[in-house]
């Protein structure tokens, strides 16, 4: 099938007069933990100058019975239908770079001629760099910097070498196939994974979205505002600093993951650093843990929690 007939530009842009280096993209996948794309979005969309400027067919792309919207039934009559839209938008940095943002749900349809679709508007809107941006919930404590690793479809492609310790077979995202056509096409795409604390993953977590606009600058792409963000954040640290200094088992958990932390990143005095084996062990029987799945997988949260219980979310 055409793939030039999925994706449309809006009637009132000239694609022709619309030009950038950089497409972030934070489409749905099996995860968001700690929300990092939602965060991502709203922090972009609402703090720089936007605009709508194409879309793609999502009646030929989304399962619409497999991942109902929402609507809302006011007594005999329905409102605020939720259209699910993939959606690119032209944004502003605030220092005039223009870039492009890539939004929605994971397309649940015709993936191959999605990922044509997608190569054809970054070579027409003369992209140089594409970034994918996804959180990922891990076995990683909320009292140290989050990591974020690198994938590529050409390693060279990587600017900072923060990679997942080990090889790993698992279900693909849509953005992996992208990855994979896009730099099979001679472009440049990386992808930035934040690693989420597991047992906060299911709330609003903004130092993921933080750490992942730190790591896009990293990956040469335009410098984006935190200062909304950080303001999200402190409260946000607070509670969940209240909720495990309250629960002595939460308070072991965490001092857990501290320790194997830091020894994955550092020697320390006499400590035994992890092996590459081990590592990549540990993470890959994470993994699995989305493989014991029953149903869909059309980014919902995972609820089973192996390190330990979860503390309520804090209050917005």
């Amino acid at each position: 099938m055409d793939p030039t007939t999925l994706f449309s530009y809006e009637s009132h842009v000239d694609s022709r007069s619309l030009h950038g280096r950089t497409l972030l993209v934070t489409l749905g996948a099996y995860s968001d933990a700690g929300d990092a794309q939602q965060l991502i979005d709203d922090q972009l969309l609402n703090s720089l100058s936007s605009r709508v400027v194409g879309r793609l067919d999502m009646d030929q792309v989304y399962d619409y019975a497999g991942r109902r919207p929402e609507v809302t039934l006011q007594l005999d009559h329905f409102a605020d239908y939720e259209k699910p839209e993939i959606l690119l938008h032209e944004v502003t940095s605030a220092d005039a770079e223009t870039f492009f943002l890539l939004t929605g749900p994971e397309p649940s349809f015709q993936w191959e001629r999605v990922a044509s679709a997608l190569q054809i508007v970054v070579e027409q809107l003369g992209i140089e760099r594409t970034l994918l941006l996804q959180g990922f919930p891990a076995p990683v404590p909320h009292t140290r910097e989050l990591p974020v690793t690198r994938f590529a479809g050409d390693p060279d492609s990587i600017t900072v070498r923060r990679t997942m310790p080990g090889t790993f077979r698992l279900r693909a995202p849509f953005t992996a196939l992208l990855t994979m056509r896009l730099a099979e096409r001679g472009h440049e795409v990386v992808g930035l994974t934040v690693h989420v604390p597991q047992y906060l993953h299911e709330m609003s977590y903004p130092d993921a979205a933080i750490a992942l606009l730190g790591a896009i600058t990293e990956e040469q792409g335009p410098q984006l505002p935190i200062e909304s963000l950080e303001t999200q954040a402190g409260p946000v640290r607070e509670a969940v600093t209240a909720q495990i200094d309250s629960q002595p088992e939460l308070q072991e958990m965490v001092s857990g993951l501290e320790a194997r932390f830091d020894r994955m990143i550092t020697s320390g005095a006499g400590a035994e650093v992890p092996t590459a084996d081990a590592i990549a062990a540990e993470v890959e029987e994470y993994l699995a843990s989305f493989e014991q799945e029953d149903g869909g997988t059309d980014g919902g949260k995972d609820t089973d929690d192996p390190d330990g219980p979860t503390p309520s979310q804090p209050a917005s």
